[in-house]
């Protein structure tokens, strides 16, 4: 392994890696600097030895089209390679659709070399044109020459190679001109990864994969970003989470010049949690970030028809100069300001000085307007937390400036999954600051990005609505009444990027409508919506009215201004989960009431972690917030239990007999610590992560405490019961699986059923079944070996039996395995099927273990809690074949082949033989009951 000193104090793809060069964390945000390290990057040998670093560089590549010259697409070319190629960058208004069009890039690596490449700040058209025959060899084969030529004069001249004396391939073929050594990263935040280069004589194209434990990751793609006000040539922010290593490689036909690669480590600041505490979510009515009905709307189902929707080929009217036109893979549309837009308040966007900001090189340039709104997704993991989110900015911000020489951070505003929002780069962010987010197309629009990467899955809908409160903000401060397919785009629209992704490029339809909802209203989440002053003349009588005749205060408004908590914010409204409970928004927090519980309010982390199960399962506050707790934290009490704050764990809640226990150990001043998820009870079990341990109980069992380590996202689940979720081990990292109750009800009614149907049916294989039957009546043998048994002074019967040849124990005990695994080994295939327990009807994990187990003689409980109690529990090197393996909700039966293991997964695995390694991972117990 190696580390990186620092050196100097997206639709993204650089890679934000969960771990760089550890460094202690700083006192305040005003004072955090992240640390920026860079390295020349050659062929490392040692790096070429990592297992993995020769794999396939893409998984469509064939055999026939390996050169990393001719089968890259336009995006990974250099500007030597496309100065041929090159394209007008504005095509005037006038022109004919003909003369303007522009041939896509295949983004595929089966695309031909000689594909028009446009300039920067164009894009493609929607369907690729084929070219006519024969006209792919003069240019393209040019180029190869030029470049082999420049090639041969370099090595005569004496010049070294960066690319080494022998050419390194991938397992397809294509040549790896760099590769870094294996590099370790820091494990306490979130760190960057990227690539910066000076030319390329050939098309390159720039990967990067991490390391989780012991295992490499695939190889990503990342982009090569263009930007006006950069230094050199490279690539974009792409966020990893929870890695231990990075390693980098660049293919292509020769490395390009003054190749770097940069880590960027932001640091975790100790104000980064009280920034995310006060930076309250944007959170919209129902009637407001609901999909809107209307052409403009993406349907949820339908990702593949909505992007194509989305994605048709036009011509847009560009948002600084309206004359000039580029084709544009989008609908295009008028900005002309039909009707006036209302007023929409500004959403609450958290400061720059909150994420730890440096400050804007030079002073911000302004347009006079906006006409566009580019939705953007960074690029990377989804799996940082809140508290993350300001290391991860200032991550951003220390590349784009120190690594790519940029003036700021190329956003103007970035939001996170969590629905924030953040001031991103500097300026006033209510004129239209011009950015660094799509090249060509920065003056006059408003850049958003999302944190992560969304092209399998949208973001959440709380985030959607947070870009829509956003856009629709700077809608109405620019006269925009309403958005529409060519001024709320995506970047894909004005650039060569798959950003902001397939999944959210579908939604932005739904967007669109929320926007509008928002301007057709006026209505924000920080507006207070009986606050118009502007009213009709002939309603001024009404007015004199009720203020000669005020309205009584509600109890509400009456603990509102005793705790001066400000101006409403809105209306009182039902709390949705609770009888009689009401609630309303204040500039200070939110004041909930019912008769039972009287008024309290809530404010900051706990205010915004109350919501969804936190609600129904906690009731309403009864105590107002409580600080002074161990390291700064702050706790409040509820109905049916409390939350609990620190700025290391963020808020959550705790209730029932979890939080006894806990209690009964000390609460936050004891060994478990503060809670580090929601307690979650199903089907009989709870769970929740603390500091100290990981509390799991299920009934008529109790609580027990396990190893914090691993990942259980948020709290215990049963992953195996219906609804197509992922069962523990069944993905192929296994670290986003919680620890999950893999089995049903220890008195499932169909789990009887179906035992007796199978035994009924199954005469041949019931002997061993009778033999345990001791008031079976009918079998006249079992009775007389019993009274045979009985009878001590039956001398001819024991002479008999001394004759026979008696297995020893050891003997026994290994037929008895022997015999186990056989039985497991005949009911593979059997699906899965929770709270099953007959190879008829399916089982769940602990149905088949207790079935085959029961077949041999010996009766195992009904849930995994208790067969964890079945036996005695060993060491894994003592373990043998027909052991049980188990974890928290799953239990698997120890096979004959090292490190695998019988046991019924999930609905896709259902009964099978497969690696318990995962379990492992877990703190898995090998548990022996056999003997």
């Amino acid at each position: 392994m190696k580390y990186l000193l620092p050196t100097v104090a997206g639709c993204a793809s650089i890679a934000l890696v969960g771990t760089l060069a550890v460094t202690a964390p700083s006192a305040s945000a005003a004072t955090t600097t992240p640390d920026v390290s860079k390295e020349a990057l050659n062929v490392s040998k040692e790096g070429l030895n990592v297992p993995g670093a020769r794999d396939s560089s893409d998984s469509t590549a064939t055999a026939a089209n390996q050169s990393a010259t001719s089968n890259l697409p336009n995006i990974f070319k250099s500007q030597t390679a496309l100065a041929s190629a090159k394209v007008p960058d504005i095509v005037n208004a006038s022109a004919s659709a003909s003369a303007a069009s522009v041939n896509n890039v295949s983004a595929g690596l089966t695309s031909g070399g000689d594909d028009a490449a446009p300039s920067e700040g164009s894009a493609p058209s929607e369907t690729e044109q084929a070219p006519a025959e024969g006209a792919e060899t003069e240019t393209p084969k040019s180029e190869d020459e030029d470049a082999k030529d420049s090639s041969d004069e370099s090595k005569a001249e004496g010049e070294d190679d960066i690319s080494g004396s022998v050419r390194q391939k991938t397992e397809d073929g294509v040549n790896i001109a760099l590769i870094s050594d294996v590099l370790d990263v820091p494990a306490n935040n979130p760190s960057l990864v990227g690539f910066t280069f000076s030319e390329s004589k050939s098309n390159i194209r720039i990967q990067v994969r991490t390391k989780q434990g012991s295992e490499w990751g695939n190889w990503d793609t990342l982009d090569e970003e263009q930007q006006e006000e950069a230094q050199n040539k490279g690539s974009e922010p792409m966020t990893v989470s929870n890695a231990s290593a990075v390693q980098m490689r660049i293919l292509g036909d020769s490395a390009p010049s003054e190749a770097e690669l940069v880590l960027v480590d932001p640091k975790r600041d100790a104000g980064d949690a009280q920034a995310v505490a006060e930076n309250d979510p944007v959170e919209l009515d129902d009637q407001v970030s609901g999909d809107s009905a209307g052409a403009e709307t993406a349907p949820e189902q339908s990702t593949e028809d909505s992007t194509d929707a989305e994605a048709a080929s036009a011509e847009n009217v560009d948002a600084a100069a309206g004359a000039t036109v580029t084709n544009q893979n989008y609908v295009p549309g008028s900005s002309t300001v039909d009707t006036v837009a209302k007023k929409v308040s500004k959403p609450k966007i958290g400061s720059r000085s909150s994420w730890g900001a440096k400050a804007y090189r030079g002073s911000p340039d302004y347009a006079s307007g906006i006409k566009q709104a580019v939705v953007h997704h960074t690029s990377g993991s989804n799996s940082y937390s809140a508290a993350d989110v300001p290391g991860i900015i200032r991550g951003i911000q220390a590349y784009h400036q120190q690594g790519r020489g940029w003036n700021d951070i190329g956003y103007n505003v970035v939001a996170d999954k969590y629905g924030r929002l953040w001031h991103a780069r500097g300026g006033d962010v209510s004129k239209a600051v011009i950015g660094a987010h799509v090249a060509g197309h920065n003056t006059g629009t408003f850049g958003i990005s999302v944190l992560g990467t969304y092209n399998s899955a949208a973001p959440p809908k709380k985030t959607r609505d947070a870009v829509a409160s956003a856009i629709a903000w700077k809608f109405s401060i620019n006269g925009i009444s309403k958005a529409t397919k060519s001024n709320l785009v995506g970047h894909r629209d004005l650039g060569q990027t798959d950003c902001p992704g397939d999944a959210f490029y579908a939604k932005l339809g739904e967007m669109r409508s929320t926007v509008n909802s928002i301007l057709k209203t006026g209505e924000q989440p920080s507006d207070s919506k009986d606050d118009d002053k502007s009213k009709d003349d002939d309603k001024s009588k009404d007015d004199d009215k009720k203020t000669e005749k005020p309205k009584a205060k509600t109890s509400i408004e009456k603990y509102a201004e005793k705790n001066k908590l400000g101006k409403a914010l809105g209306k009182e409204y039902d709390v949705k989960g609770v009888s009689g409970a009401k609630a309303q928004k204040f500039e200070k927090g939110t004041v909930y009431w019912s008769k039972k519980t009287g008024a309290y309010h809530l404010s900051g982390a706990i205010a915004s972690a109350y919501k969804g199960n936190a609600v129904t399962d906690l009731g309403l506050p009864t105590s107002a917030e409580k600080g002074g707790l161990k390291g700064g934290g702050v706790a409040q009490r509820f109905e049916k239990g409390s939350f609990y704050w620190s700025k290391n764990t963020g808020a959550h809640y705790t209730s029932g007999t979890i939080m006894k226990y806990w209690g009964d150990k000390g609460t936050v001043k004891g060994h478990l610590g503060y809670p580090k998820s929601d307690v979650v009870y199903k089907k009989g079990r709870g769970e929740q992560l603390f500091e100290g341990a990981r509390l799991v109980w299920a009934e008529g069992y109790g609580t027990t405490e396990f190893s914090p380590k691993g990942s259980i996202a948020g709290g215990v689940s049963d992953d195996n019961a219906p609804g197509g979720a992922t069962p523990p081990g069944d993905d192929s990292t296994d670290d986003k699986s919680p620890a999950d109750s893999g089995e049903g009800s220890a008195d499932d009614k169909d789990s009887k059923d179906d035992k007796s149907k199978d035994d009924s049916k199954k005469d041949d294989k019931s002997k061993d079944d009778k033999k345990k039957d001791d008031k079976s009546k009918d079998d006249k043998k079992k009775d007389d070996d019993k009274k045979k048994d009985d009878k001590s002074k039956d001398d001819k019967k024991k002479d008999d039996d001394k004759k026979k040849d008696k297995p020893s124990k050891a003997e026994k005990i290994a037929a008895q395995r022997a015999s186990i695994i056989k039985d497991a080994k005949a009911n593979l295939g059997v699906k899965y099927v929770w709270g099953g327990t007959s190879p008829k009807s399916g089982w769940d994990c602990s149905g088949y273990t207790q079935y085959v187990y029961g077949k041999n003689g010996i009766k195992l409980p009904r849930t995994t809690s208790q067969q964890r109690y079945a036996g005695k529990e060993i060491s894994l090197k003592d373990a043998k074949a027909g052991d049980l393996i188990w974890i928290p909700g799953h239990i698997g039966i120890i096979s004959e082949t090292k490190g695998q293991m019988y046991d019924a997964g999930s609905t896709r695995t259902n009964t099978t033989k497969r690696s318990y390694s995962w379990m492992l991972n877990r703190g898995a117990k090998v548990i022996r009951v056999v003997g």
